[in-house]
């Protein structure tokens, strides 16, 4: 419903290049049968449409999706930097020498010192102030220059060491900081905002700056793991739900991250969609003619708002 990644989109893209065909049920009852194997392609891409449509328009009860097979080999690495803006720089290098890892994911020192400190432990050193996670996978010819040749990136961005995972029991440990990372946040404080918002690789470095910036001037704490391979941010604000002026300060902080992001080039979601919480920021991003146009599409599905409603487009009454 949200046309969403993770880890390995970088290489092998998102939701809507696997799913080939839809049953849907829309609001009146209809029941639309949408692509599918061997049906005629010359037509309107509805899959396309619905796929990443929130719910907005109708239900989906049966999805077809493509499969791919297993990678032959997969070969995983993990890259310590005293410095976020390093790691990437690092991730922006190792694309700019031709390499397409099938994951590039950043873990920040927050990030790190949570998971380490929880019984997700997997070794990451504490003092650290970021790690990087990149992956290949795919035929083994080939895959140990790759590697090779990434380790040479993160070196040459600042890296003080590299892991390189021998067996898939290392592979595991090296990516346990990355996966249990959410899980670890409950540590530091009892509620978390997680926000999604996607930049150009280039500017990571300025943005995971500004973030930090952001951070200190609200007074929160701003974590920051994520899809670093398609600048897919998730800063992570912790705080408490009891503290009145904490959460003032958590929505003004998260409008200003929004803003970071777009006026850097990239949008208010990658992957988690809009929902509610980011629909006001719809206005971030598009103009008056394209939020009226989207208004359109869903009245053809949806004639009596029905489906989801109040979801990703803005109150068109509102300032």
């Amino acid at each position: 419903a949200e046309n969403s990644g993770g880890p390995h989109c970088l290489k092998y893209g998102v939701t809507s290049r696997y799913v080939t065909g839809l049953t849907v049920v829309t609001y009146d009852g209809d029941v639309l049968r949408l692509g599918g194997f061997g049906r005629e392609l010359g037509s309107y891409d509805l899959v396309g449409v619905f796929v990443g449509s929130e719910g907005c328009f109708g239900i989906a009860t049966e999805i077809e999706i493509r499969l791919l097979p297993r990678p032959e080999a997969v070969r995983t690495i993990l890259g310590i930097f005293d410095r976020i803006e390093d790691a990437g720089r690092a991730v922006t290098a190792i694309m700019a020498a031709g390499l397409l890892p099938a994951a590039l994911e950043i873990i920040d020192g927050p990030t790190i010192r949570a998971v380490e400190a929880s019984v997700f432990a997997g070794g990451y050193p504490t003092d650290a102030e970021a790690a990087l996670v990149v992956e290949f996978d795919g035929l083994e010819t080939g895959l140990t220059t790759d590697v090779e040749r990434a380790i040479v990136k993160c070196r040459e961005e600042g890296a003080r060491a590299i892991r390189a995972a021998e067996t898939p029991e290392e592979r595991l440990a090296l990516w346990q900081g990355r996966k249990k990372a959410f899980g670890a946040m409950g540590r530091i404080a009892s509620d978390l905002l997680v926000q999604d918002a996607t930049v150009p690789r280039s500017r990571l470095p300025e943005v995971l700056g500004r973030i930090s910036d952001i951070g200190r001037r609200y007074d929160l704490t701003i974590a920051n793991v994520f899809h670093a391979g398609d600048g897919n941010l998730h800063p992570n604000i912790l705080f408490d739900r009891g503290n009145a002026d904490q959460m003032e300060r958590v929505e003004r902080a998260s409008k200003e991250i929004m803003t970071t992001c777009v006026e850097a080039g990239g949008t208010i979601t990658g992957e988690h969609g809009v929902g509610i919480d980011k629909r006001d920021y719809m206005t971030l991003v598009y103009g008056d003619d394209e939020l009226e146009a989207m208004r359109g599409v869903k009245s053809v599905f949806d004639p009596m708002g029905g489906m989801n409603p109040g979801k990703v487009l803005p109150d068109p009454t509102s300032p």
